[in-house]
This record gives structure tokens, sequence and C-alpha cells, in this order.
């Protein structure tokens, strides 16, 4: 990945434009830090906004509040062990198809050059999402990221339906 971007940094110091066609490259350490571990592995960050703001499930609600700002960070372990996503079916599922739908959305974005492929410059990965698209492809990055976001929004969120209401169960039942 780091040799993809110092290739790409390569193409920028020889004068030429960095594109596909110049030898430009897509998968990078960026594309990986900024776009397909985005808050973390999965992309959780969907998730962890509806844990945090819609559950109706307290514990579920106290986990969000636990995770809402290492996920800002990319920090996602507290969601991963704490709902648990690692052995939990409900959100396998969006775990693994949230960021293959990113990856190859944001992919075939930087390949029709929509989105300017990445030069050797790097911010640090705990970059909160937004911010890090910015630094790295202007207004466009920001506004990609915050689509991603969305999606991520989206397919999260039947499965955080399924999961709040197997917890609000679970909690009504130790309450009785």
């Amino acid at each position: 990945l780091q040799a993809n971007m110092a290739a790409n940094q390569k193409i920028i110091d020889s004068g030429l434009p960095l594109t596909i066609q110049n030898g430009g490259h897509i998968f990078t350490q960026q594309f990986w830090d900024n776009f397909l571990c985005m808050s973390g592995a999965g992309i959780v960050i969907g998730l962890v906004i509806y844990i945090t703001f819609f559950a109706k499930s307290k514990s579920l609600r106290s986990l969000g509040k636990l995770s809402i700002v290492p996920n800002i960070f990319n920090i996602n372990e507290p969601i991963i062990f704490g709902t648990p996503i690692v052995l939990n079916i409900y959100l396998l599922i969006p775990f693994v198809l949230v960021p293959l739908i990113i990856g190859i959305s944001s992919y075939l974005l930087m390949y029709m050059g929509i989105l300017p492929l990445f030069s050797g410059v790097m911010v640090p990965w705990t970059t909160p999402p937004i911010i890090s698209g910015f630094l790295l492809c202007g207004i466009r990055g920001a506004l990609l990221q915050i689509v991603l976001l969305l999606i991520s929004m989206a397919i999260y969120y039947p499965f955080f339906k399924m999961l709040d209401k197997q917890e609000v169960k679970k909690e009504s039942i130790e309450k009785a």
C-alpha cells in the first residue's frame, strides 16, 4: 500500500498528472485508512450512531455513549467487542457488506476520475472522517465520506433494529 503511495508521488514529482493512464494506483494506504476502514473495521459508524441516539435498549445506549467518541477517531474495539459484533450473526452481514460496497464504489469513483488519486500525502489513520477526506481529496473527498457514512447508516439500520429489539426483550425478561 505504501509502495503504491510512493509510486503515485513519483508520478507527481515527474511533472505528469496523477492518473490511472500514467500508472497511478488507487489502492494505497490512504484508500485503506480513510475509505475501507473509515471509523474502523466494518465501517461501523452507522451502527454506532443508531446505538447512541436511537436505541431503546439501555445497555445498547450506554455502549453507544462509550463508543461514539473513539469511533469518530477510527477506534472501534468498544463496539466490536461490546455488542459483540464478533459473535453476532445479525451484525456479521452488514459488517462484511458495508466495506465491500464502500470499497467498490470508492474504487470506481477513483477509476472514473471523479475522485482524485492519492499522492504521497498521508493523514494519520485516527483523523476523523470528513476531515480526512477533505485533507486528502478536497471537498470531493469530504462529500464522498459523508455519502459513505450515510451508506453505512442505511445498511446497518435493519440489523440495528433487530439487535435493539432482541436487547429490549432480554432486558424486559431480566427486569421481570
